[in-house]
């Protein structure tokens, strides 16, 4: 096959409206029949791209010209071969002669294409006329079909005459174009048909039909449209534009038919998967208030990297190394288990979502290789195989996205693709309220982990659980903490929320409401994806009113914003749809109604309440049990039920989850069923002593040991968005002082919760910094315990507490006191101490550790742990850290290898330099004779040669 390269040429022109385009010519039936052909045609190449067979995309052109674009080693370099096709159907049952050929145009326009493409000398290409039916037996159209149509003089004369063109030009064109016989109509249609079952055997006929009438289609959307004059060389381009790609066929655009032809199943479960993660918003009011999918009000979540020594860090950081901060995208690869944590409303349901979104829009990854995402409820995973509990709960979750078939176990037992993993994504690990049933859980999921070439990786999201229940993972799983928003963050997502929410200039709007945020002193409070979904919302809905100050103010606000709207008069209002339902049953039924309805609040803040404290009735059942919803006796059961499930679907606060409901976020569970007790006294005191009673004794155990996951429902007790009824602050005040560090820690994270923002708790802030401030100055007191309370007074207090850790991290008295286990990576409480003042300001902490580092006094260990953690913060001064301790002759031989062999990872020149002093300084001692070798061997795994002599210079005699 003879190929053309010329020198490049660019040209562009404007697309015109595909809707005033002129059909190729004015013969009706005829036009429609020869544009069906040239769709099949189209087709044709298409399938061979599914196949898999070097196609890399089809561009079609206005009706008549296919271009394909192939890489099957006909070309240097692995560069693209564009085959310019002309698809010609046949009239009447004649062979094709060369007449016939010329009068069908196809010369004149590949003629034309190749005028364009022939200054482009970086472009191989091909022209190709395919002809339904076979041609002639004549020689001058097979010379031509075959490239040799110039090789007669009086053919080339005969053909340059017929194209307009000089004979040498002809020459050159005609030295590039191929005939290729193609079957009839009906013939290609079939074989465009049987190439489907020939990919995918499984298919029923009437889904092999759909999927060809709908691949049909596509190819003929794409020819419709002109991309106008030098359209060749502009489809060419390395870059094309939009109006080039929209008539593209490509690998990507046609995934979805990939996945069908490959598995139904799981073609089923990627596309409606990756729909619902991208489209269903996990907030409150987004289904009422139409909302846009959640990609266009997503702001991507930043992770950061947290120990399970130093706590929970306060998300204050500024800006950290690679490892210690990532964004969600990050997060699959990072392990075969991920911990990630954030309090109530942190965006732990946003960040899962976006995390499977972006993993069904990759499917199938390169190579088949790559992760699938699968959201589960933790409690989905009780009490069933994993694969049973992934299918029921896919299918769940989908059933209202035009699912096609219930998700079989089958289809969870295996590999979504040859070397794949399915990615496991469990939201809400705290919400099962059984802490053996966490804990059990959390063995299986790590014993899933663990096996040899797993079919599943993990990511589990919680609240903060006590340290203890989540030992069970081990040290090697990595924990993040979902970081809140920066200020640039905030306004932006509530530039994208207000936008959404129909508010005119969102960008203005956005930057109005944070400074509205900013004179309420609520920007703190709103730096996370659920406080500031709400209070976009109720600044949209009242922007000259004045923003709650408290957290349960908010809710209650935007509680009873819901329920306005619900209970709007207007034709899509509840009650009107109420009437519409039961009033042929009469004034009785429709009274009823109306009863319940305003009683709806006070209702399901009773059901709130029951649920949290453990019934497992259902939604309905519970509501239909209750004497304010019993069933008027002329209402049928079907329709007074149906009335009952409206009516809880269009509270706002709950949304369907399979048969049943459940809150849209855990935390208005919490304010419905704290807001139910205020309404009882006795009651409401009885609960808060009960919650607190594990905060009020403190024991000198590590304080985040407590039961964090209470303090959410603690904080709305203490401020349900009324007057609470009885009077909290004593409980609290009880906790303030120096020996209960965690009781001061319930009360900082109720500060962070947004609980304790009015002036009336400002005492008892100072109380609990006091108390931590004294407890962490103590110089009798033990040294852990000092840095806790150091870390605590931070939470409460940033400038004090940052300041407290600095100079513990510097108290040479504190380097007595060490933890029992020398592995642990805060064997000393001053490393503890600098690594939380990193995770609260790097520079600060950075330095600490580097005195750490230079420290003679300290253990040798805890110096290149030290060093270490400036690693891991990407500190510039490591190489030279690393280096020093390497060489310190006041260092143990352990733990200068130790340093060495970090160092080598950086620098691996000065690590040698290292290990050839270590050796000198021990090599003449026979104690250290092993610990030598072990250093020759370093050397010769970093590539120098003398460490393989050394080593057997040192074993002579061993």
């Amino acid at each position: 096959m003879l190929l053309c390269q010329g020198p490049a040429h660019r040209g562009t022109s404007g697309m015109q409206d595909p809707g005033h385009l002129p059909a190729p010519d004015d013969t009706g039936s005829a036009t429609e029949e020869r544009f069906a052909y040239q769709a099949q045609g189209g087709l044709r190449a298409v399938m061979e791209m599914l196949a898999g067979g070097g196609v890399l995309h089809v561009t079609c052109e206005h009706f008549e010209d296919v271009l394909v674009a192939r890489t099957d080693g006909t070309v240097p370099g692995g560069a693209a071969l564009w085959d310019f096709q002309q698809i010609k159907s046949r009239e009447g049952q004649k062979n094709w002669t060369l007449f016939g050929v010329l009068r069908s145009k196809a010369l004149a326009s590949l003629l034309r294409t190749h005028q364009v493409l022939r200054e482009h000398q970086d472009l191989t290409y091909v022209l190709t006329v395919g002809v339904e039916g076979v041609l002639s037996s004549d020689a001058d159209v097979r010379a031509v079909a075959q490239g040799r149509g110039g090789d007669s003089a009086e053919r080339l004369d005969r053909i340059a005459r017929y194209l307009g063109a000089n004979a040498a030009e002809t020459a050159g064109f005609l030295r590039l174009v191929r005939i290729e016989e193609l079957p009839d109509r009906y013939e290609l249609e079939r074989r465009n048909r049987d190439a489907l079952f020939d990919l995918a055997p499984h298919l029923r006929v009437g889904e092999a039909e759909a999927m060809h009438a709908d691949l049909l289609n596509r190819v003929r959307l794409a020819m419709g449209g002109r991309l106008g004059p030098h359209w060749q060389a502009l489809v060419t381009r390395l870059n094309v534009p939009e109006r080039v790609l929209r008539k593209r066929l490509t690998p990507q655009k046609l995934r979805d038919v990939a996945l069908r032809l490959d598995r139904l199943d799981l073609a089923d479960y990627v596309l409606r998967a990756s729909r619902r993660a991208a489209q269903i918003h996990p907030y409150p009011g987004a289904e009422s208030l139409s909302m846009p999918s959640l990609s266009s009000v997503y702001v991507p979540q930043r992770l950061q990297r947290i120990t399970p020594e130093s706590g929970q860090p306060s998300g204050r950081a500024a800006d950290r190394s690679a490892d210690d901060v990532a964004g969600a995208a990050a997060l699959p690869g990072r392990a075969p288990v991920c911990l990630v944590l954030a309090g109530p409303g942190g965006g732990k349901s946003s960040l899962l979502r976006a995390v499977q979104a972006d993993s069904a829009e990759r499917w199938p990854a390169p190579g088949g290789q790559g992760l699938l995402g699968v959201t589960v409820p933790a409690t989905a995973l009780l009490g069933s195989p994993l694969p049973s509990a992934l299918a029921a709960a896919a299918t769940r979750q989908l059933a209202t996205f035009a699912l096609q078939r219930t998700l079989s176990d089958e289809l969870f037992l295996n590999r979504p693709a040859p070397g794949a993993c399915w990615l496991v994504l469990v939201d809400g690990l705290d919400e099962i309220t059984d802490r053996d049933d966490r804990q059990n859980l959390l063995h299986t999921l790590t014993n899933f982990a663990s096996e040899p070439d797993p079919l599943y990786r993990f990511v589990v999201a919680s609240r903060p659980l006590p340290e203890k229940e989540l030992r069970v993972l081990g040290p090697d799983v990595p924990r993040y903490q979902v970081m809140p928003f920066s200020r640039s963050e905030l306004s932006e997502a509530a530039r994208r929320i207000l936008d959404s929410l129909g508010i005119p200039d969102s960008r203005d709007a956005a930057g109005r409401f944070v400074r509205v945020l900013d004179d309420a002193y609520l920007t703190d409070f709103a730096l996370t994806p659920l406080m500031a979904t709400m209070l976009c919302q109720l600044y949209a809905a009242d922007p000259g009113q004045s923003l709650p100050d408290t957290r349960g103010a908010l809710y209650a606000k935007f509680t009873d914003l819901l329920h306005r709207r619900m209970s709007g008069r207007d034709q899509s209002g509840v009650r009107s749809q109420a009437e519409a339902a039961l009033a042929r049953f009469g004034p009785t039924a429709m009274s009823r109604a109306h009863d319940l309805l305003d009683q709806l609040p006070e209702t399901i803040d009773s059901l709130a309440f029951g649920h949290h404290s453990g019934s497992e009735a259902s939604w309905a059942a519970a509501l239909a049990a209750l004497d304010d919803a019993r069933r008027p006796r002329a209402v049928p059961e079907d329709d007074w039920n149906e009335f009952l499930s409206s009516v809880l679907g269009r509270s706002g606060l709950l949304t369907r989850a399979g048969d049943g409901f459940t809150f849209l976020h855990q935390t208005f569970q919490e304010h419905c069923a704290a807001r139910h007790l205020a309404r009882d006294p006795t009651s409401h005191a009885r609960e808060l002593n009960r919650l607190l009673g594990p905060w009020k004794e403190d024991g000198g155990t590590n304080p985040w040991g407590a039961p964090l996951d209470t303090a959410s429902y603690i904080g709305f007790l203490i401020d349900p968005g009324t007057a609470p009824p009885t009077d909290p602050a004593p409980c609290l005040e009880a906790l303030a002082v120096p020996d209960n560090i965690r009781g001061c820690l319930l009360i900082a994270t109720l500060l962070s919760l947004g609980t304790l923002l009015t002036g009336q708790w400002k005492p008892l802030i100072q109380a609990a910094a006091q108390a931590m401030a004294t407890a962490c100055a103590d110089p009798d007191g033990e040294a852990t315990p000092r840095v806790w309370a150091a870390a605590v007074l931070a939470e409460l207090d940033l400038q004090q507490g940052t300041t407290a850790l600095e100079m513990l991290a510097d108290d040479q008295g504190l380097d007595d006191e060490f933890n029992e286990d020398p592995h642990s990576p805060d064997f000393s409480d001053r490393l503890l101490a600098a690594r939380r003042l990193l995770e609260l300001d790097p520079p600060r902490g950075e330095d600490a550790c580097y005195r750490l580092v230079h420290d003679p006094d300290l253990y040798g260990s805890v110096r290149v742990r030290a060093a270490e953690v400036l690693l891991s913060s990407g500190d510039e001064r490591v190489c030279r850290a690393l280096g020093y301790l390497a060489e310190a002759a006041d260092l143990h031989f352990d733990d200068r290898l130790d340093a060495a062999r970090r160092l080598a990872t950086l620098d691996p020149e000065a690590a040698v330099r290292a290990l050839h002093i270590l050796i000198e300084d021990y090599r003449g001692d026979p104690d250290w004779l092993d610990w030598c070798i072990a250093a020759a061997l370093a050397l010769d795994d970093l590539g120098d040669g003398r460490g393989r002599q050394i080593t057997d210079e040192l074993s002579v005699g061993y």
